[in-house]
Protein backbone atom coordinates (compact mmCIF):
# COMPACT_ATOMS: atom_id res chain seq x y z
CA UNK A 1 0.00 0.00 0.00
CA UNK A 2 3.18 2.39 0.65
CA UNK A 3 4.39 1.60 -2.81
CA UNK A 4 1.18 2.42 -4.21
CA UNK A 5 0.95 5.72 -2.34
CA UNK A 6 4.60 6.56 -3.54
CA UNK A 7 3.78 6.61 -6.90
CA UNK A 8 0.39 8.38 -6.93
CA UNK A 9 2.23 11.04 -5.21
CA UNK A 10 4.92 10.78 -7.31
CA UNK A 11 2.41 11.30 -10.32
CA UNK A 12 0.58 14.10 -9.06
CA UNK A 13 4.19 15.84 -8.49
CA UNK A 14 4.99 15.35 -12.06
CA UNK A 15 1.46 16.96 -13.61
CA UNK A 16 1.82 19.74 -11.43
CA UNK A 17 5.02 20.79 -12.73
CA UNK A 18 4.96 23.62 -14.82
CA UNK A 19 6.32 23.46 -18.11
CA UNK A 20 9.60 25.08 -19.14
CA UNK A 21 10.33 26.80 -22.41
CA UNK A 22 13.59 27.13 -23.95
CA UNK A 23 12.71 27.57 -27.27
CA UNK A 24 14.85 31.60 -27.19
CA UNK A 25 18.61 30.76 -27.94
CA UNK A 26 21.32 33.37 -28.42
CA UNK A 27 24.32 32.56 -30.57
CA UNK A 28 27.29 33.95 -30.16
CA UNK A 29 29.36 34.75 -33.57
CA UNK A 30 32.41 36.59 -32.06
CA UNK A 31 35.76 35.42 -31.39
CA UNK A 32 35.03 35.76 -27.69
CA UNK A 33 33.50 34.61 -24.94
CA UNK A 34 30.60 36.76 -23.74
CA UNK A 35 28.26 37.29 -20.72
CA UNK A 36 24.65 37.94 -22.25
CA UNK A 37 22.15 39.19 -19.78
CA UNK A 38 18.23 39.04 -20.96
CA UNK A 39 15.68 41.49 -19.28
CA UNK A 40 12.88 43.22 -19.81
CA UNK A 41 14.43 46.48 -18.62
CA UNK A 42 15.69 49.18 -21.03
CA UNK A 43 17.64 50.55 -18.88
CA UNK A 44 21.29 50.68 -19.58
CA UNK A 45 22.30 51.43 -15.99
CA UNK A 46 20.46 48.53 -14.42
CA UNK A 47 22.72 46.56 -16.89
CA UNK A 48 25.66 47.83 -15.74
CA UNK A 49 25.05 47.36 -11.69
CA UNK A 50 24.03 43.72 -13.10
CA UNK A 51 27.36 43.25 -14.69
CA UNK A 52 28.95 44.80 -11.81
CA UNK A 53 27.22 43.38 -9.22
CA UNK A 54 26.71 40.00 -10.39
CA UNK A 55 23.05 40.24 -10.37
CA UNK A 56 20.95 41.37 -7.95
CA UNK A 57 17.16 40.36 -7.76
CA UNK A 58 13.94 42.06 -8.51
CA UNK A 59 10.71 41.30 -10.14
CA UNK A 60 12.25 41.90 -13.58
CA UNK A 61 12.50 39.23 -15.43
CA UNK A 62 16.49 38.60 -15.80
CA UNK A 63 18.24 35.88 -16.91
CA UNK A 64 22.16 35.73 -17.21
CA UNK A 65 24.62 33.03 -19.21
CA UNK A 66 28.08 32.73 -20.16
CA UNK A 67 28.49 32.05 -24.10
CA UNK A 68 31.67 30.91 -25.58
CA UNK A 69 32.40 32.17 -28.60
CA UNK A 70 31.03 30.38 -31.91
CA UNK A 71 28.55 28.56 -29.62
CA UNK A 72 24.82 29.39 -28.12
CA UNK A 73 23.15 29.18 -25.06
CA UNK A 74 19.31 29.22 -24.88
CA UNK A 75 17.23 30.83 -21.60
CA UNK A 76 14.82 28.84 -20.38
CA UNK A 77 11.87 30.05 -18.34
CA UNK A 78 9.07 28.20 -16.80
CA UNK A 79 5.98 29.09 -19.15
CA UNK A 80 5.83 30.31 -22.65
CA UNK A 81 7.81 32.50 -24.29
CA UNK A 82 5.08 33.97 -26.35
CA UNK A 83 3.06 34.99 -23.06
CA UNK A 84 3.26 39.22 -23.08
CA UNK A 85 4.35 38.91 -20.00
CA UNK A 86 7.89 37.92 -20.71
CA UNK A 87 8.39 41.48 -22.35
CA UNK A 88 7.98 45.13 -21.73
CA UNK A 89 4.99 47.40 -23.08
CA UNK A 90 6.09 47.49 -26.40
CA UNK A 91 6.32 43.85 -27.02
CA UNK A 92 10.57 44.10 -26.84
CA UNK A 93 13.19 42.28 -24.62
CA UNK A 94 16.77 43.13 -24.20
CA UNK A 95 20.08 41.96 -24.52
CA UNK A 96 23.24 43.36 -22.79
CA UNK A 97 26.33 41.68 -23.23
CA UNK A 98 30.20 42.14 -22.26
CA UNK A 99 32.74 40.66 -24.84
CA UNK A 100 34.66 39.03 -22.29
CA UNK A 101 33.98 36.05 -19.22
CA UNK A 102 36.52 37.33 -17.10
CA UNK A 103 36.05 41.03 -17.57
CA UNK A 104 37.91 43.86 -15.11
CA UNK A 105 34.96 45.05 -13.11
CA UNK A 106 36.74 48.05 -11.55
CA UNK A 107 37.20 49.26 -15.82
CA UNK A 108 33.45 48.37 -15.98
CA UNK A 109 32.49 50.50 -13.24
CA UNK A 110 34.88 53.76 -14.28
CA UNK A 111 34.08 52.91 -18.13
CA UNK A 112 30.76 50.80 -18.53
CA UNK A 113 29.69 52.47 -21.43
CA UNK A 114 32.13 50.86 -23.24
CA UNK A 115 32.04 47.29 -22.69
CA UNK A 116 28.21 46.87 -22.40
CA UNK A 117 26.35 46.10 -25.27
CA UNK A 118 22.92 46.86 -25.76
CA UNK A 119 20.45 44.70 -27.88
CA UNK A 120 16.78 45.33 -28.49
CA UNK A 121 14.43 42.33 -30.18
CA UNK A 122 10.59 42.47 -30.66
CA UNK A 123 8.35 39.03 -29.88
CA UNK A 124 7.06 39.67 -33.67
CA UNK A 125 11.07 39.66 -34.75
CA UNK A 126 11.80 36.55 -32.54
CA UNK A 127 9.21 34.53 -33.92
CA UNK A 128 9.73 35.38 -37.36
CA UNK A 129 13.61 34.63 -36.77
CA UNK A 130 12.69 31.08 -35.04
CA UNK A 131 13.59 32.34 -31.20
CA UNK A 132 16.91 32.92 -32.05
CA UNK A 133 19.36 35.82 -31.90
CA UNK A 134 22.74 36.69 -32.60
CA UNK A 135 25.02 38.55 -31.28
CA UNK A 136 27.64 39.30 -33.81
Amino acid sequence: MKILAIIISFFFILISCDDVDSKFCVLNRTNQNIYAYLTTDSSSEEARAFFIDNGRPNQTLRIYKAIKQHDSVCFPIIGNWNQISNFNGDGDIFIFSVDSIEYDKEQLKANSYHFIKKYQITRNKLNQQGWRFEIK
